[in-house]
């Protein structure tokens, strides 16, 4: 089991731990820098689990789910996305950043900006700048 650290968690014997059923799956959000210096975002999402049929979710909102520009760099989330959808809270990381705001900061900001309307918010956001800062 990996309870240590990231380094035990992604150990080859370890890894058997982490097997994907209908029950222990989530959103999965990636920054990927090219060799070219290009940045993308992107995400997935949980699927249904409290979603009305029908509704898109957070995913493929711009600003929601993910966001990149490649003069800046990019942001990842996951959380509730109807409140997400309200809020674009990477949009919100990525535009800090672009002040000149540290990546760290830009997520803790947006994440905030959430709780101050929804105080119970669950959700997690990454943020890296297009020089690999993060």
């Amino acid at each position: 089991m990996c309870k240590n650290s990231v380094e035990d968690c992604i150990a080859p014997g370890n890894r058997e731990d982490f097997e994907i059923g209908p029950d222990n799956h989530d959103t999965i959000g990636m920054i990927v820098i090219g060799k070219n210096g290009h940045i993308v975002a992107g995400t997935s999402t949980n699927g249904a689990t409290h979603k009305i049929p029908g509704r898109v979710g957070d995913s493929p909102i711009p600003g929601a789910g993910a966001y990149a520009d490649d003069n800046v760099g990019a942001a990842t989330a996951t959380g509730d996305g109807d409140i997400m959808m309200r809020f674009l809270p990477s949009l919100l990381a990525v535009e800090d950043m672009r002040k000149g705001i540290e990546p760290s900061i830009a997520a803790e900001n947006a994440l905030r900006r959430i709780a101050e309307f929804y105080p119970t918010f669950s959700g997690a956001l990454i943020a890296a700048t297009k020089d690999g800062r993060y």
